[in-house]
């Protein structure tokens, strides 16, 4: 068996990880979620998904400051996510942080998102 072989193929382990995070969302236990979705972060590539999951994980769980920060490298990874457009206003508006949500709240308008 080679050494290669040995190596855990490490996008097997992010889908494994983004599949038991998912699950336990939708069981509405987002802090869970968010500690097994948290090790995907540190990847220099994370796929949309994968950020929006941890997003949601985060603020669901009201880890505002945390939705805050995945939701940027999100916006920043892809600007045209009005999802995470709408998000980041709403963690915004959470956090006390009006003029900055609305600002971001106008950008989700257009691109139609309710």
């Amino acid at each position: 068996m080679s050494e290669q072989n040995l190596i855990p193929d490490e996008n097997a382990h992010d889908h494994d990880l983004y599949q038991r995070a998912l699950s336990l969302l939708e069981m509405r236990l987002p802090i869970e979620a968010a500690q097994i979705a948290a090790p995907l972060e540190q990847r220099e590539r994370v796929p949309e998904s994968y950020l929006e999951l941890l997003a949601r994980a985060y603020f669901n769980s009201a880890q505002l400051g945390n939705a805050e920060r995945v939701l940027r490298r999100l916006i920043e990874q892809s600007p045209a996510n009005g999802w995470a457009h709408r998000v980041l206003a709403r963690t915004l508006a959470r956090r006390n942080a009006d003029v900055e949500a609305a600002r971001y709240h106008r950008i989700a308008d257009g691109f139609g998102v309710a």
